[in-house]
């Protein structure tokens, strides 16, 4: 079920943002993406698809999501 509002905000803006939205309200119940800057304490902010993996590797994270690919360890 669509939030009052949402419908509205779906047919004005990006589709693509909205498909991700349902999908996480899908999969964890919630409307929410949470989208921050990417960079670890010692480097400034991640400005490229190469620097975004070469943080990934030298972090703890499990997964990276770079436009519609998913980078996780094996």
């Amino acid at each position: 079920k669509l939030e009052p509002g949402l419908k509205n905000w779906q047919s004005a803006n990006n589709n693509n943002y909205f498909r991700l939205l349902s999908e996480m309200k899908r999969l964890t119940g919630y409307w929410v993406v949470v989208n921050t800057s990417f960079n670890l304490h010692w480097r400034a902010m991640v400005m490229s698809p190469d620097q975004a993996i070469r943080d990934f590797l030298d972090c703890n994270l499990d997964f990276l999501f770079i436009e519609w690919y998913l980078v996780n360890r094996l």
